[in-house]
């Protein structure tokens, strides 16, 4: 076998694995999954340069829900898409839009909902919480848009109908700019309330 077809064979056995930990371990981050795949199967930061990309990894974990989660993995990331479209009624004030992988269908029972919100100011969101009694957790969230330097964005985590919510705050004229996607570098796809309900109802049918 050449060095060429060792790197290829390296790198779907990577990709493959990252998928599987994803998958079955709940873990979220690709840079993780990819770490882990990397010592199980004794790919040292020597071979790093061989590892899949992100994209590699998501068409990968794609096929394994659908092959060896399908019922499950419906069931799944629709129960998780009702709790998104209830969680952005709730704050329909910040204007919410989902996204992430319970958009893009790569969302395991582990997942967390991640909605964009649009204010005013980060403090409104807070005390709208504050107001609801509702317990949060602060932090920050890196983002890059295009070629631009990155940016740090507030984020506050809260539970909502049984689910685990990841709010990102940004400003009110931000709702067109869209960062690029950690999986393809691509601006990331966010939806609102309307074509969220849009999306349960044609999976429905589709389901029966």
């Amino acid at each position: 076998m050449s060095k060429t077809q060792q790197s290829q064979r390296l790198r779907r056995l990577l990709a493959v694995e990252s998928a599987r930990i994803m998958a079955e371990e709940g873990v979220v981050d690709f840079r993780v999954a990819k770490e882990k795949a990397a010592r199980r199967l004794g790919a040292g930061g020597d071979a790093r340069h061989h590892w899949p990309n992100n994209s590699e990894v998501e068409v990968e974990l794609q096929a394994r829900l659908n092959l060896f989660h399908g019922p499950d993995h419906a069931a799944d990331l629709r129960q998780l898409r009702e709790q998104a479209l209830q969680a952005m009624l709730w704050l329909e004030d910040f204007q919410p839009r989902l996204t992430g992988p319970v958009l893009s269908g790569t969302a395991t029972r582990h997942g967390v909902i991640t909605l964009h919100l649009f204010v005013d100011t980060p403090e409104s969101v807070i005390f709208f919480l504050m107001d609801q009694k509702t317990p949060y957790e602060e932090s920050w969230q890196r983002l890059h848009f295009g070629d631009a330097p990155a940016e740090d964005y507030p984020c506050l985590k809260v539970e909502h109908g049984g689910a685990e919510i990841r709010l990102v705050i940004f400003g009110l004229d931000e709702d067109r700019r869209s960062p690029a996607s950690p999986v393809d570098g691509k601006p990331l796809k966010r939806i609102g309330v309307a074509p969220l309900r849009k999306l349960l109802d044609e999976t429905q049918c589709s389901a029966v």
